[in-house]
C-alpha cells in the first residue's frame, strides 16, 4: 500500500463511499473521518423485488460498498449487495471494493458432518462472481477464510480489539485483569486481546479521567475448556488459570445467543473473579439473548456496531451493553487501500471517543440520511456533532462511564431533563478535552453544542 516518496496519493473525489440498506450511519461515520460524503442507495421493494439505483456517477472511480450482513436479513442484504455491485459493474466502476464489517456465514467454514455446504466458502465464491475486486472485514470468525478468495480478489481483514481493549482501560479502572478465552477455538482473538491490553499497561497510557493513577498489576491469560466428568451427563467448564480476585474479560468475535457468556461469567465468579466483561466485535443477539444477558453475572458487555439491531428503551440489558463504532478502523483501512492520507488513529480516537455510543436502529438510519449529503471542515468536529446529536435525539446513552442506561428515565419529568442537561454536560466537556490533541484551536462547550445542534 506504498509508501515511497513517488507513490500515488489519491484524493477523496476520486473515491465513491457507497451504503447498503442498513449500513447508512456506519457509512457515515467512516465517511466523517475521510472526507468522503456517503451515498445512499435508492432501493425499494416490489412484490418481494429489489428494484434500486446507483446514487451518482462512479465511471473509472474506486467504490466502496458499506453492506452489513448479519442478522434476520443477511440473505435479503446479500442479494442487494449483489445487485448493487452488478449496477457498478455496469456503469463502468473502476474498482469494486465490498465493505462487510461482519463476514456472513463465518461460522461455517468446514464440514461438521456429511452432505453439507462449506458456506463460508461459496459466499467468497459468489463475492468474486458477483466481480467485487476486493474485500474487506472485522475479526474473522475462522482466519482460514482469507483463504478462499483467489489472488485476483484482494482481501483484508482488521481487528477492533485494540479498541475494546482501550476502552476498558481507560474507562473502567480494571484491578488485576485477567484475559479469558471461553474455549479453545478462542485463544487466538483473546491472545491479540491480552497483547493490546498488556500495550496499554506497560505504556502507561490512561487516556481518560476514569483511568487509575495506579496501573496495577500486568493482564495475564486464562482459558475455559468444557469438561464432562464422569457419570454425569452435564458438562462443566474447567478453568485453565487464575481469576481469584481479578477482573475477567471474556473475549470472543461473536455474541449470538448469549448463553456462552452467561455459562462463562457464573463459571469465573464461581471461581474467585471480582468481576466479569464480556468483549465481542459482533452482536448478533438472536432470540432471548438480551434477557440471557441482562440476567447474566456479567458487569458489562462491549460490542461494536459492525451488525446493525436495536434494544427496547426499557431493556434492562441497557445497564450492561456498551456499543463502540467500528468507524475508525475500517476508515484507517479503506484509505490504505484507497490510496488516501491516512488518518492517525490518536486522531480518530479523539474523534471518536471511546466511551461507547448506542443508536436506535431507526433514528441512526435517519441520522445517517440527514447528514450524508456533504461533510462539514474540519471532520472531527462534523464527527462529534453527529455523536452529539444522536445523543440529544437518542437519550439511551449512560452517564460518566458510556453504558447504556435508564436512569434518564426514572423519576418526575423535570428530574428527567435536569438529569438530561447534566450528562449533556459533562459529555460536551469530555468532548473538549479530547479534541484538544487533534489540531486546530479548541472549541468551547457552547460552540460545540451550537454545533450539534445545528
Amino acid at each position: 500500500d506504498g509508501g515511497g516518496p513517488h507513490t500515488y496519493m489519491a484524493e477523496p473525489s476520486d473515491i465513491v463511499l457507497i451504503a447498503a440498506t442498513g449500513a447508512e450511519s456506519l457509512t457515515d461515520e467512516i465517511g466523517g473521518i475521510l472526507g468522503i460524503p456517503p451515498a445512499a442507495i435508492d432501493a425499494e421493494d416490489a412484490d418481494g423485488e429489489t428494484h434500486l439505483r446507483l446514487p451518482c456517477n462512479v465511471r473509472l472511480r474506486d467504490t466502496y460498498v458499506v453492506a452489513c450482513l448479519g442478522g434476520a436479513g443477511v440473505n435479503r442484504f446479500f442479494v442487494e449487495l449483489s445487485l448493487i455491485v452488478s449496477g457498478l459493474r455496469r456503469a463502468s466502476a473502476a474498482r469494486i471494493t465490498a465493505v462487510l464489517p461482519y463476514y456472513a456465514y463465518g461460522r461455517q467454514a468446514r464440514k461438521h458432518t456429511s452432505r453439507v455446504p462449506i458456506s463460508a466458502a461459496d459466499v467468497a465464491s459468489l463475492l468474486e462472481e458477483m466481480g467485487v475486486d476486493g474485500v474487506l472485514t472485522l475479526d474473522l470468525h475462522k482466519e482460514e477464510i482469507a483463504g478462499f478468495f483467489s489472488p485476483r480478489c484482494h482481501f483484508a481483514s482488521a481487528s477492533c480489539q485494540p479498541a475494546a481493549a482501550r476502552y476498558l482501560h481507560t474507562q473502567r479502572q480494571l484491578r488485576r485483569p485477567v484475559v479469558v478465552a471461553p474455549h479453545a477455538s478462542g485463544v487466538t482473538l483473546a491472545k491479540a486481546f491480552f497483547d493490546s491490553l498488556a500495550e496499554l499497561h506497560a505504556s502507561g497510557d490512561g487516556g481518560s479521567r476514569f483511568a487509575s493513577p495506579r496501573a496495577g498489576a500486568a493482564p495475564t491469560l486464562a482459558m475455559l475448556l468444557p469438561h464432562k466428568a464422569s457419570g454425569s451427563e452435564r458438562r462443566h467448564l474447567e478453568l485453565i488459570g487464575e481469576v481469584r480476585g481479578q477482573d475477567a474479560i471474556i473475549v470472543d468475535d461473536i455474541i449470538d445467543s448469549g448463553k456462552t457468556i452467561a455459562r462463562c461469567s457464573e463459571a469465573l465468579l464461581e471461581a474467585g473473579a471480582a468481576r466479569v466483561f464480556a468483549v465481542a466485535t459482533h452482536g448478533i443477539f438472536s432470540e432471548e439473548s438480551l434477557r440471557i444477558i441482562a440476567v447474566s453475572d456479567v458487569t458489562t458487555v462491549v460490542v461494536t456496531n459492525s451488525v446493525p439491531f436495536s434494544v427496547p428503551r426499557d431493556h434492562p440489558v441497557r445497564r450492561k451493553l456498551v456499543v463502540l463504532s467500528a468507524a475508525p478502523v475500517l476508515a484507517h483501512q479503506v484509505a490504505k487501500l484507497a490510496r488516501l492520507p491516512p488518518p492517525s488513529l490518536d486522531q480518530m480516537a479523539a474523534t471518536f471517543p471511546m466511551t461507547g455510543s448506542f443508536f436506535d436502529q431507526r433514528r441512526s438510519r435517519q441520522l445517517g440520511r440527514s447528514s450524508s449529503s456533504g461533510v462539514v471542515s474540519p471532520l472531527r468536529e462534523r464527527a462529534q456533532a453527529l455523536h452529539l446529536r444522536a445523543y440529544q435525539e437518542e437519550i439511551g446513552v449512560g452517564g460518566a462511564e458510556g453504558n447504556i442506561s435508564d436512569e434518564a428515565e426514572m423519576g418526575s419529568e423535570g428530574s428527567r431533563d435536569a438529569d438530561r442537561d447534566a450528562d449533556l454536560h459533562a459529555d460536551l466537556e469530555a468532548c473538549m478535552v479530547d479534541l484538544a490533541s487533534c489540531s486546530g484551536p479548541p472549541r468551547s462547550a457552547h460552540d460545540l453544542a451550537s454545533l450539534s445542534s445545528g
